[in-house]
């Protein structure tokens, strides 16, 4: 099992009740999928720097819990078909990279490899 990071939003129409509830909620998500539950911040309300779907507020909350990388994915989806999130993340602790992210291509690299002197010197002699 490897530790995890769920952050997410919530729709500022809650109360604060209505969003400690909420957030009650998200936790039975993660133990219904095989996770064990950490620390957690209760939900907060806090003003957003820009809208997030119309919206210029809302709650926000995270909750950390052990779970293998199957049952965190699970989780993600489950999240993702909440409609009172606005946004969510799910990191892996160990690894700071997101669990929906694809794993990124190795890029090839512009640049040639470079010659030896002694291929120099070969070429310069089939030239000549």
């Amino acid at each position: 099992m490897k530790p995890y990071e769920l952050t997410y939003l919530i729709i500022p129409s809650f109360t604060s009740e209505e969003a400690g509830v909420f957030h009650e909620g998200i936790k039975k998500i993660i133990s219904k999928n095989g996770g064990s539950l950490g620390s957690e911040q209760v939900p907060t309300r806090k003003t957003l720097t820009y809208p997030i779907k119309k919206s210029t507020e809302g709650y926000l909350s995270s909750i950390d819990f052990d779970a293998k990388p199957e049952d965190a994915k699970k989780v993600s989806e489950e999240i993702k078909k909440e409609k009172d999130i606005l946004r969510h993340i799910l990191i892996g602790k160990q690894f700071g990279k997101k669990i929906d992210e694809e794993p990124r291509r190795k890029r090839k690299s512009l640049k040639p490899e470079k010659a030896t002197l002694q291929e120099i010197d070969e070429k310069i002699d089939e030239i000549l």
